[in-house]
């Protein structure tokens, strides 16, 4: 069956649960990871707060639901998640602080081995889709899921969710696309579907997540340039969304953009295309070409890939963050991001680092461990102790926590010609890549963690909107691009790929700060590592799409921006007044708010986000119980009740 056909079904697939329009009634427009996620939480709550209700739930999503647009079925089984099978969960468990009841379940490495082992409960509605049950056989604790494999587990948490609230919950999902929203003279909502069908209900949810967004500016003139020059270009777009066949075999392309989305095109142009990866008795991987690969010509702003995952956990307890960072400290006043904020941030980072370090490896210090951690607790951040302290203490270069030169690698670096630059980034990933399987650097994987935790803390301080942003490398945006970097790379063997392909002059590098220009009848790229000029027929932009209300392609979107029921999320700076866009619907209480201010009564808006990660407090999941309690509150009031809250522990919450 053809996953994208429009068709509307009642959560047993039978189609012979009638709607009843006289139950309470929600829709969730968008179900993939988010709306999966609110379902869940509404599921867990309904019994605390509407235990005498009936209600009725509509799912709303042009794609299957749970897997959504991202994790659906029919791509490629070449392209991976980024984040461990371990790390993977819809699951809240006793470390998320949110007011429903924690309901436990697997993570999608645990689902996999139960699912495997025949022991995993099948709720009605869900089947593995065909090859599933042969790689959960594989799957292991460091295993990086296809995203089709992830889009299973998202479709089995959707159905399991749904059987939870069976009887008395009735979900009817709805494969089609939501056109309009608008308000009927009794404050119901009429979603209009592109399938015809029209539903009226009490109250909406949008959780469209990672929207889509038109080409403009550059990309508008590069596209027009392209059609008029009969070249080849690849706007800014979701891999599984695109074409490559534009790109011929044995021609070379400019990819501008080093992250996951150059990762996918990287693998879908060369494996893709039947070309091996084959392991040699000394260990090393190569790459044997098909023949039908373009030559890949890569830069970015950074001219590196995103540091790649590890592959091992931490030999030493998880770091204790925030220890110098507390939002409560900057309450009361306007903060100026680069002189207030980073050098908290910048040093809780490196000593979380340190701190591994003198827990696992002491043998690599200079100094006793005990006394090492006490004088690094005592210095001041970058003071002249501070830094003869990590001169006496570390001597070796390779375990120090430099977060600047952690940043920006090849910034200031001039390479005299292609084969040198060649050579520095063979070295560059063959070190990030040993980073990333030898426990030797935890160290470096405890900054990763730290990263996590100090988001949080620093989320709390930023929401209050008083913070100035600033500018240059130690900004707010520059901070939140370096924890991008140190935390959404790719997993290791795909970093191997990478190099295996550069050994055999499958992909090349262009360098840093890469600019694309036209002219003639081709594009030219430049950069800042070196005196060249790469000329190519072919441009792929190998970049995720940025956020922004003004671009967006979502039907429902383009409807509310312009119907003016939806205003773009503005900061402000509070020094110079600077406003900046964020691309997020500007909401309060996950209320949209209209051009005059006032929050929508029966609307709810969620926030895109990643995988919630287990054990680890995660936002996304407070976020989701919180939007799923606020809209059962509303839905309640709006059917002229009063919201009843129940103890957690009574009654008993629903089974998963």
């Amino acid at each position: 069956m053809n996953e994208k056909n429009h068709r509307a079904n009642g959560a047993d697939e039978s189609g012979t649960a009638p709607y009843r329009a006289e139950n309470p009634s929600i829709a969730v427009i968008g179900c993939g990871p988010r709306g999966t996620s609110v379902l869940e939480r509404i599921a867990a709550n309904t019994h605390l707060l509407v235990p005498d209700e009936r209600l009725d739930i509509h799912v709303i999503d042009p794609y299957p639901v749970g897997a959504g647009r991202i994790w659906r079925r029919d791509q490629s089984s070449l392209l991976w998640s980024n984040t461990r099978a371990d790390e993977c969960t819809l699951f809240t468990d006793d470390t998320v602080t949110c007011q429903g009841p924690v309901v436990e379940g697997p993570t999608l490495e645990q689902w996999a081995r139960d699912l495997a082992a025949g022991r995993l409960h099948l709720p009605q509605g869900y089947q593995p889709a065909p090859g599933t049950r042969e790689e959960a056989v594989r799957v292991h604790a460091g295993w990086f899921a296809t995203r089709k494999l992830t889009g299973d587990y998202l479709a089995w948490f959707f159905w399991r969710s749904v059987a939870a609230m069976a009887p008395r919950v009735h979900v009817r999902s709805h494969q089609a696309s939501v056109l309009s929203l608008d308000d009927l003279p009794d404050g119901r909502q009429r979603v209009r579907l592109d399938d015809g069908e029209t539903v009226d209900v009490d109250l909406v949810i949008l959780a469209q997540g990672h929207f889509q967004v038109k080409p403009h500016g550059p990309e508008t003139r590069l596209a027009q340039h392209a059609a008029a020059h009969q070249l080849s270009y690849q706007p800014t777009a979701y891999t599984s969304d695109i074409s490559l066949d534009a790109f011929p075999a044995g021609e070379p392309v400019l990819m501008r953009g080093f992250g996951l989305t150059f990762i996918d095109i990287m693998v879908l142009l060369t494996e893709g295309r039947g070309g091996r990866f084959r392991r040699e008795p000394s260990g090393e991987l190569r790459y044997v070409p098909s023949g039908r690969e373009p030559t890949l010509y890569v830069g970015s702003r950074r001219g590196v890939p995103y540091r790649s995952k590890f592959a091992y956990v931490l030999p030493g307890p998880l770091p204790r963050v925030p220890r110098y960072f507390s939002p409560a400290d900057f309450a009361d006043h306007s903060l100026d991001f680069v002189s207030d904020l980073w050098p908290a941030l910048a040093r809780e980072l490196t000593v979380a680092g340190y701190r591994e370090l003198a827990h696992s490896h002491p043998h690599r210090l200079g100094v006793d461990a005990g006394e090492f951690l006490d004088r690094l607790d005592a210095a001041q951040w970058q003071s002249v102790e501070f830094k003869d302290l990590i001169e006496q203490a570390v001597p070796d270069s390779r375990d120090h926590i430099d977060v600047d030169g952690l940043d920006r690698p090849l910034a200031n670096r001039r390479f005299s010609d292609a084969a040198a630059l060649r050579a520095w980034m063979l070295h560059y990933l063959a070190d990030d890549l040993e980073r990333g399987r030898n426990p030797r650097y935890s160290a470096h994987l405890a900054v990763y963690h730290a990263i996590f935790s100090i988001s949080q803390a620093l989320w709390a301080v930023v929401q209050r909107g008083e913070v100035e942003p600033g500018n240059g490398s130690h900004s707010m945006t520059a901070f939140f691009d370096f924890c991008r970097f140190r935390t959404s790379g790719p997993p290791g063997p795909r970093l191997e790929q990478l190099l295996a392909l550069a050994r055999a002059g499958v992909v090349d590098f262009v360098g840093a700060n890469m600019k694309v220009t036209c002219r003639g009848g081709v594009f030219e790229a430049r950069t800042s590592s070196l005196d060249r000029v790469v000329q190519a027929r072919a441009l792929i932009e190998a970049r995720l799409p940025g956020r922004a209300l003004t671009r967006v392609a979502d039907p429902l979107l383009l409807h509310l921006v312009g119907e003016r029921e939806i205003r773009e999320q503005v900061r402000t700076d509070p020094t110079t007044g600077r406003r900046q866009p964020t691309g997020l619907i500007d909401t309060l209480g996950a209320r949209p708010l209209g051009p005059d201010g006032s929050p929508h009564p029966r609307r709810f808006v969620t926030s895109p986000g990643d995988f919630p990660r287990p054990r680890t407090n995660d936002p996304f999941l407070h976020q989701s119980d919180a939007v799923a309690r606020e809209a059962l509150h509303a839905l309640v009031e709006a059917r002229g009740g009063s919201c009843r809250q129940t103890s957690p522990s009574s009654p008993t919450p629903p089974v998963y």
